[in-house]
């Protein structure tokens, strides 16, 4: 059922989920209605009003708050992968400086960021690392571990290397633990509920055309908020995820990279 809703193109996933609000508000309150044969007085629909107004602050609230959370956790996801390939980017240009020394390295690298795109990055909609990921970063570790320091300058560079070696490790572990992420259940079924509930109480309303619109008006209006919630909640799912498209051009950085490494070295006298 997950895979099926984030495959949705967004037109159809806000369509679904709007239906489905509609439905559940509709059905929630003429449904009670009809069920308890409910004729209410004044007096019980301005208590329904109150009692509606107190959940829905309290319902609202939360709702608010995993709003918020889900889309902090969206927005750290993303940040890590613009890190992770501008850490990238930073270690293959220490290693083009150190010299030809690195070219193994540097080969490793590039293995290692090809491996993220293709091997690593359609696992991560199932909250899943790759193997073949993680042999070609054990074997770009074996390959700048390899390096030998010669001269202070060596050493200097070599050390910078091996901190931005650990942060593109770190920087993985974040993308990880954010592919992983998601709203907790038990925040699911209190949201849930709770706007059921807030809808619920309209059953006391005569079925007039305007109370019809005020109840489609609050479902719409609940629907759109997990629609928001259901759409960032996964950040590498659905057609708005994560993008993977800095990690694709970093083969395109390396070769500059190269390119300028090799012009600098031959203008040097």
């Amino acid at each position: 059922m997950v895979q099926f809703f984030y495959a949705l193109p967004i037109w159809a996933a806000t369509v679904l989920v709007l239906g489905i609000s509609l439905a559940v508000g509709l059905g929630s309150s003429f449904g009670l209605r009809h069920a308890f044969r409910l004729h209410s007085s004044d007096d019980e629909m301005e208590a329904a009003v109150s009692l509606m107004q107190v959940v829905a602050a309290y319902i609202g609230i939360l709702i608010a708050f995993a709003g918020v959370q889900v889309w902090q956790d969206f927005s750290d996801a993303e940040n890590a992968v613009h890190r992770e390939a501008a850490s990238a980017s930073a270690l293959y240009r220490d290693l083009a400086v150190y010299g030809d020394a690195t070219q193994p390295a540097r080969t490793e690298l590039r293995a290692y960021a090809a491996s993220i795109v293709r091997d690593e990055w359609p696992l991560l909609a199932q909250g899943k690392s790759s193997d073949r990921t993680e042999v070609e970063l054990f074997q770009l570790f074996h390959a700048v571990g390899e390096l030998k320091p010669a001269n202070d300058r060596d050493s200097a560079i070599f050390t910078e290397v091996f901190s931005n070696l650990n942060e593109l490790v770190g920087l993985r572990r974040d993308r990880l633990i954010h592919s992983e992420s998601g709203m907790p259940v038990i925040l699911w079924i209190v949201g849930l509920v709770g706007s059921i509930l807030i809808v619920a109480y309209t059953a006391t309303f005569p079925r007039t055309r305007t109370n019809l619109l005020m109840v489609s008006g609050i479902s719409i209006a609940l629907g759109l908020v997990f629609l928001f919630i259901l759409i960032v909640d996964r950040p590498f799912m659905g057609a708005y995820s994560v993008s993977n498209a800095e990690l694709s051009a970093l083969s395109q950085k390396f070769d500059l990279i190269d390119r300028m490494n090799a012009s600098a070295q031959v203008g040097t006298p």
